[in-house]
């Protein structure tokens, strides 16, 4: 296959403001953890008819660097692949960091580099161990206090496939700090096509 190596960082320099004069200016928090429960069709490299299934978890934590808008990351994710009776399944944890700008009152911009591990396995029969790496860019507004949405654009990279995914995705605070939320996603990758659905939970800490 051939490769598309580059990503190019997308971090600046910006003024550092007070957590706590952000926390009264808007109700966007970084502090928290994240789990996504996802299912789709994917189409052509997986795929043993015109599609079939994939499912997929993740598990993520974001923590916002003191007074600072820098941001540390982590994320542990699980994908099944079920074309025809077989199962491809892939396992992937990272780490990282990031950056937040405060673009207008409940808008913001952030983005985040991540590298970490990768493990493929079909089956009991073969798998593989590989370096990942990703960046993304994305943007938070939040409607009311309790309701927000977010539009993010994620390259993914690795030596087994390369993928470019689009995530639309929306959560609403039923409680202060725990919120239910809905993802849909769109992955396209070398050969393959996924469409996905999602249920979504962030608990603020």
């Amino acid at each position: 296959m051939r490769k598309r190596w580059g990503i190019i960082p997308l971090l600046a320099i910006a003024p550092m403001v007070s957590a706590h004069s952000l926390n009264d200016q808007q109700p966007l928090q970084y502090d928290y953890l994240n789990m996504e429960v996802s299912s789709g069709t994917v189409s052509d490299l997986y795929a043993a008819g015109d599609s079939d299934n994939v499912t997929g978890l993740l598990f993520g934590v974001s923590h916002k660097w003191d007074e600072s808008d820098w941001l540390l990351v982590a994320d542990y994710s699980a994908r099944f692949y079920h074309p025809d009776d077989d199962t491809i399944e892939r396992y992937q944890l990272r780490l990282g960091g990031g950056y937040r700008w405060l673009l207008a009152e409940n808008l913001d911009l952030f983005t985040h580099v991540k590298a970490g591990g990768m493990r493929i396995r079909v089956e009991s029969n073969y798998s593989e161990n590989d370096f990942i790496y990703s960046a993304d860019v994305g943007v938070r507004y939040a409607f009311t206090s309790t309701f927000e949405m977010s539009l993010i654009g994620e390259a993914i990279r690795n030596k087994w496939q390369d993928e470019n995914v689009a995530t639309l995705r929306a959560d609403y605070y039923f409680f202060k700090r725990v919120a239910l939320g809905a993802l849909v996603s769109y992955r396209d990758g070398e050969g393959s096509h996924i469409n996905e659905m999602g249920l979504t939970l962030r608990l603020n800490y």
